[in-house]
């Protein structure tokens, strides 16, 4: 196996597990504001679809190969 495949599959699922710890985290508490306060948890939901977009974005340039 190429030795560079090797460094960004590493990478990737590295920053993959991170965001994805963090976007579970993000949803807990999305969901438990949902009790009262709805204008609060659509915020939470929004920012944290935005989170991933701009990492998965992040992910796509770190996996380019120049």
């Amino acid at each position: 196996m190429d030795p560079e495949f090797t460094k960004i599959l590493i990478r990737v699922v590295t920053i993959g597990g991170a965001i994805s710890v963090i976007g579970a985290v993000a949803l807990f508490f999305a969901f438990r504001s949902f009790r009262g306060r709805e204008f609060r948890a659509s915020v939470l939901v929004a920012a944290l679809l935005a989170f991933v977009f701009v990492c998965c974005i992040v992910l796509l340039r770190l996996s380019i190969v120049r």
